[in-house]
């Protein structure tokens, strides 16, 4: 059966609450120290309130296969900086969408679950003057990057770069 995309709704909230959960497992699983698997209590209702605020501007996407959600996609818009000209990139003139969250339970993956939530963001962006699309993943994924390059044409535009200022144990003066 195909996937099919669709506006999430409330009650939707459980089912992404377990694209999260997976995703948490996925990434903790690569890099324990940067990620970690949220807690489960209260992720459906907090998904489900996202939804039911739905700001101007935003997108919130489901994939279903056999009737089941599979994925999540939560993207917005980003509007023209005022001071656009006075920028160094020129992004900050351009119509954006930002993609915020793309995630797919692990079990169905290479379903074509993410590449028809990507695709539909694309599309909706498109329709609401958007001229690029920014998103950012772990750069150790095995999965996400060569999704993100090789199957959906992204290229690589910033690395971002961390550097701990504290080791994770320390604790700060009481």
């Amino acid at each position: 059966m195909a996937v099919t995309i669709r506006h999430a709704r409330p009650g939707d909230g459980e089912a992404i609450a377990r694209t999260w959960l997976s995703a948490g497992r996925y990434y903790a699983g690569l890099d324990p120290q940067n990620f970690q698997v949220p807690r489960a209590e209260g992720l459906a209702e907090f998904r489900d309130d996202g939804i039911r605020q739905g700001a101007a501007g935003s997108l919130y996407l489901v994939a279903e296969l056999d009737g089941r959600v599979i994925g999540s996609l939560a993207a917005r818009l980003e509007f023209p900086e005022p001071d656009a000209d006075s920028q160094l990139t020129r992004d900050q003139g351009r119509t954006r969408l930002a993609v915020d969250a793309l995630l797919v339970v692990q079990e169905d993956w290479r379903h074509g679950a993410g590449a028809a939530l990507l695709e539909a963001a694309e599309s909706w962006g498109r329709s609401e003057g958007a001229e690029v699309v920014r998103l950012d993943t772990y750069a150790h994924s095995p999965v996400s990057v060569p999704f993100y390059e090789r199957r959906m044409g992204y290229r690589r535009r910033a690395i971002v770069f961390e550097k701990p200022l504290r080791s994770p144990d320390h604790q700060a003066p009481a």
